[in-house]
């Protein structure tokens, strides 16, 4: 029994049982022969009393109900007793399920709406059954009075309630679909119908980004001028692409032969080997071929006939640009290889692929170009080839990492194996989880082979040799072949990436309000001696969406402009290496905002000198007459480490100095930093 009918069973029994107990319910409260309902001394009697013909079947004696013949008129082909009705109802249960099963599969019906009618019919007519017996074997007056034709009436009731309960609890109708999606770039919508939009936005000057992103056919003219605006170029284009086939995305050894078999308004050519006898394709071996259109187009391509261009499948080459040229790559099985799996198909090795290419303007040719070639039908006689791996070819990885996942894309079905030794593949002992059937390829036609490499050395170079055996289905094996040299393949092991010093430090002073501040960073070792991408947050525990990539980085040496306010700021650095090292360190530092001109301290005679002392770096000039002159006219002082400042003494002349530190910040035109002016002092 499967588990639907178990659970309809299951789902029988409980209602059976509630049935059972609503009648011995029923039953005591003394709706029976004889029997006062109202009265508690009745109920009692009823369960207790050993007189069964005042009080029915459920006295002291009640027990043998179970065991001995006392159904009186109830009618059963399995007996009387109440352990033969149950098994009795059962049994109608059993064959309702059965008949209601076989019937439904005759006619077709669906899984869902089979096991739910089978239940009901299982739960209605056991359920009946039952309720039937136990109301015949009681006398039970109320069923004949409430259901019509008597105990006939009230077993028929309770069946169709069970009936339509299970039905309403265990129906409920599926439905599977399968679907296939594909991530590709997000495309303007053809045409330009929208262009004009671009120029409707009042104030606010269209993009050219804008502008492209409403059509295809929209773009900006009159750049730079006032009547920039976006344009629907070529509206009146009403000529699809024209297709012709490209020599020069053809390998070496095929050529296009002209297909005068194809239907007009359809065209195309042939692509042959020159190298085969029967002109066709080696299986499992790369074919190249194109096209050349006479505007830009993206073009689309597909096995069957559609009848349009959106209706296609794949984009020819897998682009969707517009372009002159496109190029297309395969690779196909060939017959036998589908033979040897029991794999029939119509083709019998002979392609049509049909191209259809459309302008910008939604222009799209109606006929299709279509490509005709044949795959070599006769028996794989070449080695599996390993055309590329997941992990690039002398990847290093990271530090302390002792294994590697790993998938060999190859160009046909077959069992590879691995070892870090160069030896022949049946000595090769570690297997790896290969696509084996012709139906498994990859987008690119490609098959896979899965492994963990393991035992990687920190500090070294790591090798590994892949060889592979074809047809791992229904071919003999000495019939197979297997490749005789290697594979090889290396990780190179690491150390860890040092980040050493990273910046600034102190404080870091502009005069504006937002001061320009670069971080640094300087990186050795890793992977490849320190060469890394850093990465910066403003967050102590920041996720790796908070971190931000360097502007200036992929190096050595890493920095960052950033523009901050004044005040206390901490960033989180951290850079990574190709091998995935990482490091990270935090940098803090002051933003002091200086607007303010040097102010000069202290100015007095010193020996033959006038020193200034003021209070910051700055440097200084003077002249005798006023303040009213640009600092590049005045007359330098000389400095000593930038705060002090001297000039000869001539108690003749007025100073009229101005001072300016390094971020530019001086008194006004009129103003000065300070005036000396020289006074004698008369002692009496």
């Amino acid at each position: 029994m499967n588990n639907k009918g178990a659970m309809a069973l299951s789902q029988i029994f409980i209602l059976v049982m509630g049935v059972v107990a609503f009648g011995f319910i029923v039953g005591g409260m003394g709706v029976v022969r004889g029997g006062d309902p109202s009265s508690m001394t009745t109920l009692k009697n009823y369960f207790l009393s050993s007189d069964t013909s005042q009080y029915g079947a459920f006295g002291s004696d009640a027990t043998k109900k179970w065991l001995g013949p006392t159904f009186g008129d109830a009618h059963s082909f399995f007996g009387n007793t109440y352990v033969q009705t149950f098994a009795q109802s059962a049994a109608w249960a059993g064959i309702a399920y059965g008949v209601v099963t076989m019937v439904a599969g005759l006619f077709g019906a669906e899984d869902e709406l089979t096991h739910s009618l089978a239940s009901a019919a299982s739960a209605g007519f056991g359920t009946g059954k039952l309720a039937y017996n136990l109301a015949s074997s009681q006398e039970w007056v109320w069923a004949e009075g409430w259901f019509g034709e008597g105990f006939t009436g009230f077993g028929a009731t309770a069946g169709i309630v069970a009936a339509a309960i299970v039905f309403f609890l265990t129906y409920k109708k599926t439905k599977e679909s399968t679907y296939e999606y594909t991530c590709e770039a997000w495309e303007a919508p053809a045409g330009g119908r929208d262009c004009a939009k671009c120029n409707q936005q009042g104030i606010l000057p269209c993009s050219e980004y804008q502008c492209r992103s409403l059509g295809q056919a929209c773009e900006l003219e009159n750049v730079g001028t006032e009547e920039e605006k976006c344009i629907w170029v070529n509206s009146q284009d009403v000529k699809f692409p024209i297709i012709t086939p490209w020599d020069d995305a053809l390998l070496e050894d095929y050529e296009y032969t002209p297909d005068n078999t194809i239907s007009p308004p359809d065209r195309g050519v042939i692509i042959e080997n020159t190298l085969s006898e029967d002109k066709c394709v080696k299986a499992f071996t790369p074919l190249n071929f194109g096209i050349e259109l006479n505007e830009p187009g993206k073009c689309k391509i597909d096995y069957l006939r559609k009848p349009s261009f959106d209706e296609m499948q794949y984009y020819f080459g897998g682009s969707q640009l517009f372009r002159y040229n496109h190029t297309q790559i395969m690779s196909l099985p060939g017959k036998a290889a589908y033979e040897a799996e029991n794999i029939e198909i119509n083709n019998d090795g002979n392609y049509e692929l049909y191209v259809r290419c459309q302008d910008k303007n939604e222009n799209f040719n109606t006929a299709n170009f279509v490509f005709k070639f044949c795959v070599d039908q006769g028996p794989d006689t070449t080695a599996p080839a390993i055309v590329t791996t997941s992990l690039i070819n002398d990847m290093p990885v990271g530090y302390d990492i002792s294994e590697a996942d790993l998938i060999v894309y190859i160009n046909e079905p077959a069992e590879c194996k691995w070892s870090k030794l160069d030896e022949e593949y049946d000595a090769m002992t570690e297997i790896m989880d290969c696509s084996q059937s012709v139906t498994n390829m990859n987008a690119q036609m490609l098959y896979e082979c899965e492994t963990t490499l393991t035992g990687l050395e920190n500090d070294n170079e790591n090798k590994f040799y892949f060889r592979c055996k074809d047809q791992p289905i229904g071919v003999e094996e000495g019939n197979r072949n297997t490749n005789t040299e290697s594979y090889e393949f290396n990780l190179m092991g690491t150390i860890p990436l040092i980040l050493n010093e990273v910046g600034p430090n102190g404080t870091v002073r502009e005069n504006t309000d937002l001061v320009k501040v670069t971080l640094t960073a300087e990186t050795s070792a890793g992977a490849e001696e320190g060469k890394s991408i850093c990465f910066y947050s403003d967050e102590a525990t920041g996720s790796e969406e908070r971190y931000i990539e360097f502007y200036s980085t992929s190096s050595y040496t890493h920095s960052q402009d950033l523009y901050l306010p004044e005040g206390e700021h901490t960033y989180y650095i951290k850079c990574v290496d190709l091998g995935g090292n990482s490091d990270e360190k935090s940098v803090n530092f002051y933003v002091e905002s200086d607007a303010e001109s040097p102010i000069v301290v202290r100015a007095y005679r010193e020996d033959n000198n006038l020193k200034l002392i003021t209070s910051e770096e700055s440097e200084c000039v003077y002249d005798v007459l006023n303040c009213n002159y640009l600092f590049d006219d005045g007359i330098a002082l000389t400095s000593l480490n930038g705060e002090n400042h001297f000039v000869e003494w001539d108690s003749s002349k007025n100073y009229y100095v101005k001072c300016k530190d390094e971020y530019g910040n001086q008194p006004l035109p009129n103003q000065c930093s300070i005036v000396a002016k020289p006074f004698e002092i008369h002692m009496e």
